[in-house]
């Protein structure tokens, strides 16, 4: 049996085999070799050959075997059988240098600080890659493959700039323990990008953070410019870009407010110049994309993978009117089925929200995401919520609804909300749980001391405590004119507690107020909840008061003790340094 000594007494004249035996002994050597499991080494006992591998040992009566020929360089041994048959155990052997078959630098032409190497190995095992850090920092990366088969070509992410960069390939068993490796030297160029931002790390607790890279999604120098996103690692290095003005199928994605990380490893975004939706993988290369246009639509800031494998998407539907006929926009959303590429459902949030309620005062400020009749909604963001719906709406509030369309629940300052809507309103409460009674709290004019609605917000995030995180931008908020450039504004971090049955809605916490315009983002922006250890990434990306200009922070935070644990600044060549950040480890799980 694999992985238990197997010995074999045959009840006949003495060194005398049946045939049949034979086969026995040879089908359960064969049997590690087809599971990939190793050879560590053979003896000699008495009128046996005991060989033991890493999972067990097999015994063989020498009279079937003829030689034993090991190959330690080649990481075999080949046993032959006096019936003219011979095998090849997987053995353990020196260097690991000759399973190198072929490399290349920058595959797709559009990851600089990408590589492919192939490798033949000496039989089924998985590699490990490591790409080494520099001398003094945090910077190794290192992923284990799922793929055993004994001819693979590894991609290697997370090289240097400008660096002979060190990188490892450990052969390993099915469970990733090593067995040998090798080192492959890869040069990288300098980074050929123009106007691109700088960062400066003000702090990095490198031994507290949530471990992985923030992949920033930089909209380049404006909206209409070329989406350029790239990692960071905690020492402040660029680890991975995509150069995409140089791939044809992609020199135009702009507006795509990001990219996000799919079940399959490959990224997930939306093209606000194409209208359209598109899968690439991790080198640049364009692998799908989805026609909003011939469904009747345009794409405006999010598209997720829901856990069914479809996509929900914040879109514009071309044929939606107000009353006087002129257009109304961004506030659609739909769910497609990426197999099909049919629109499943459709929600129209002018039947679901209150399209009346219009802060006049809130075009004052003449910018183009300023509130207007035709965009009175501006849904920036759809999340799923168990099996309802969250969406942050940036002229309305944050609002839960089911598959049927029918509102849960409104977070959301209740001045001007018609009467139809007052029921979805949630009433706020202290921090004792105690509901507030100042109606100019209430309203959204003033904020209470442990509490404050959230203004032109994006990204909620459900959290496993059944709480909500969500980036309150600030925008004009308690109804004053703060925006772009306003040194009063200031963004934060929220989770709020929501009681359905009670209708309140508690501020469990929050954090910004005291950064001032260092953390303040009239628009773009977000927030994510770290598993591991619970922290927080607070991500203002607009406009953001840097040592250097302006442009946009990440900041690490542990909500408990609202200690920073990193804090970088992204000084942008215009007012956009990103629209999303998001931790992520450089490969995906299931790769």
């Amino acid at each position: 049996m694999l992985g238990l000594a197997f010995l074999f007494f045959i009840a006949c004249k003495k060194d005398q085999v049946l045939p049949s035996a034979g086969q026995e002994f040879q089908n359960s050597l064969e049997g590690m070799v087809n599971n990939g499991i190793l050879l560590n080494s053979y003896t000699k006992e008495k009128e046996y050959y005991v060989f033991h591998f890493e999972k067990g040992d097999i015994t063989v009566p020498q009279a079937l075997i003829s030689t034993i020929q090991e190959q330690p360089e080649l990481w075999k041994t080949v046993v032959s059988f006096n019936d003219k048959t011979s095998l090849s155990l997987l053995s353990k052997g020196d260097k690991l240098d000759f399973i190198l078959k072929d490399r290349e630098l920058n595959p797709s032409g559009y990851n600089p600080l990408s590589a492919t190497v192939e490798v033949l190995l000496p039989g089924r095992g998985r590699i490990q890659v490591v790409v080494q850090g520099k001398l003094g920092t945090t910077g190794t990366i290192t992923h284990l493959f799922t793929a055993s088969n004994p001819r693979q070509v590894i991609p290697v992410f997370g090289l240097y700039a400008n660096y002979n960069n060190q990188v490892d390939l450990i052969f390993t068993d099915m469970e990733g323990k090593e067995r040998g490796r090798t080192r492959v030297q890869i040069q990288t160029a300098a980074l050929d990008v123009k106007a691109f931002p700088t960062f400066e790390t003000i702090v990095a607790q490198k031994d507290k953070m949530e471990p992985g890279l923030n992949l920033v999604s930089y909209p380049g120098e404006s909206e209409l410019d070329v989406s350029c996103p790239y990692m960071l690692d905690a020492d402040g290095e660029i680890r991975w870009i995509l150069l995409l003005k140089q791939s044809p199928k992609l020199q135009r994605l702009a507006a795509s407010i990001g990219l996000k990380r799919m079940k399959n490893g490959n990224f997930l975004s939306g093209d606000g110049q194409g209208s359209r939706i598109v899968e690439i993988d991790m080198f640049g290369n364009l692998v799908n994309e989805w026609d909003l246009r011939k469904l009747g639509y345009t794409f405006h800031h999010e598209v997720t993978e829901a856990a069914n494998g479809n996509f929900l998407i914040t879109v514009s539907k071309s044929a939606a009117r107000l009353v006087n006929g002129k257009p109304r926009i961004n506030d659609h959303i739909i769910e497609l089925n990426p197999i099909s590429g049919m629109v499943l459902k459709e929600w129209d949030l002018a039947n679901m929200l209150d399209s009346s309620r219009y802060d006049h005062k809130a075009d004052l400020a003449g910018i183009d995401y300023s509130q207007t009749p035709g965009n009175w909604a501006h849904n920036n963001s759809i999340a799923t919520m168990g099996d309802d719906f969250l969406a942050t709406v940036r002229f309305q509030g944050i609002t839960s609804f089911t598959r049927g369309g029918a509102v849960k629940w409104i977070i959301s300052p209740h001045k001007n909300w018609s009467t139809a809507y007052q029921q979805y309103l949630l009433a706020p409460v202290d921090g004792r749980g105690v509901l507030i009674t100042d109606q100019k709290v209430i309203s959204g004019e003033l904020a209470h001391p442990d509490f404050d609605w959230s203004w032109g917000m994006h990204t909620p995030v459900w959290m496993p405590n059944g709480n909500i995180l969500v980036f309150d931008n600030g925008y004009n908020r308690h109804f004053q004119n703060q925006t772009l450039g306003s040194s009063s504004g200031y963004s934060r971090i929220v989770e709020y507690k929501v009681d359905e049955a009670k209708r309140t809605v508690q501020q469990v916490w929050a954090y910004g107020e005291s950064r001032g315009e260092k953390g303040f983002s009239a628009a773009l922006s977000g927030v994510q909840y770290l598993p591991k250890t619970g922290h927080v990434m607070f991500c203002p990306g607009m406009g953001v008061t840097t040592n250097k200009g302006l442009g946009g922070r990440i900041v690490e935070l542990d909500p408990k003790t609202k200690e920073v644990i990193y804090d970088l600044e992204i000084t942008a060549p215009s007012v956009s340094a990103f629209h999303r950040v998001t931790r992520m480890a450089m490969y995906p799980d299931n790769k």
